[in-house]
């Protein structure tokens, strides 16, 4: 079952629960991975899925963990991007300015990408539940956040940007 947001948290600004942070990690890295899936439901799941994780890293609370880990195993770009594609082959490059605050009406265009930005996600939030479960679980709290402020935060808000106008029907597929 898809739970979205825990609506006490909401109410009354809790921190995001360890628990919250693995279940949207792995809800997120399920809708990659299943194979079932509708392309409809696909897209529909990813769009609320984004929504979930940059909700949660708001309110991301723990404690530094200062002990030293052993390094994640990283998971193979090439594979994910080849995982994704096959997923969202409605997906592909998107424009995105190079400005918001400056050269209003004047800012060049940039391409984004939406696998790389899916693929991206996906390998951090991989290493999000393997600190769950081979470090401690303020070590993955810190690295969902530290990942997605350093990293994934850009690919996720403009990727969130380009599904918005594809299902507003603004925009055709790629």
């Amino acid at each position: 079952m898809f739970v979205y947001f825990s609506l006490d948290r909401i109410a009354h600004r809790m921190a995001a629960s360890p628990s919250e942070v693995r279940d949207a990690a792995q809800e997120f890295i399920a809708l990659i991975e299943d194979e079932a899936m509708s392309s409809e439901d696909r897209m529909t799941r990813l769009r609320r899925s984004l929504d979930r994780l940059a909700y949660l890293e708001h309110d991301v609370s723990y404690t530094f963990d200062e002990r030293d880990y052993r390094d994640a195993p990283r998971k193979d770009y090439s594979a994910m991007r080849q995982l994704v594609a096959a997923h969202f082959p409605e997906l592909g490059f998107y424009n995105t300015p190079d400005s918001v605050t400056h050269d209003i009406a004047e800012t060049k265009i940039s391409v984004g990408d939406a696998i790389d930005d899916i693929s991206d996600i996906t390998i951090d939030l991989y290493e999000v539940l393997w600190r769950f479960d081979h470090t401690s679980v303020n070590d993955a709290l810190w690295y969902f956040e530290f990942s997605c402020v350093s990293h994934w935060e850009y690919h996720l808000r403009e990727l969130q940007v380009c599904l918005q106008r594809l299902a507003s029907g603004h925009e055709d597929a790629v």
